[in-house]
């Protein structure tokens, strides 16, 4: 959780269960004792921030950026529309799956 209390953390938790967007990593489960852990779906090439800095950030075109900022967008836009805010949108927190 960070600097969010646990019961902070917990009540987000329960907010983030229910989106449901195909450019969203799906949160399945919160455990709710301490230590707390949240169970999400797999992403296999983890954090945008990781992926760009290590080898495949030198081979992507710009054609490949523009659909990756436009698949952030999207879920962005979704969770706007649910009237959420994400509050800490960065690469180390956008999370990258086998299909980019």
């Amino acid at each position: 959780p960070g600097t969010m209390s646990p019961e902070a953390f917990l009540e987000e938790a329960q907010v983030m269960k229910k989106l449901r967007h195909e450019k969203l990593v799906q949160l399945y489960a919160v455990v709710s004792e301490e230590p707390i852990y949240i169970v999400t779906e797999y992403m296999s090439q983890g954090s945008l921030l990781d992926f760009l800095k290590g080898n495949h950030g030198n081979i992507l075109r710009l054609p490949q950026l523009v659909d990756m900022a436009s698949q952030i967008a999207s879920g962005m836009a979704y969770v706007e529309r649910m009237n959420y805010v994400h509050r800490d949108l960065r690469a180390a927190n956008i999370l990258v799956g086998e299909n980019l």
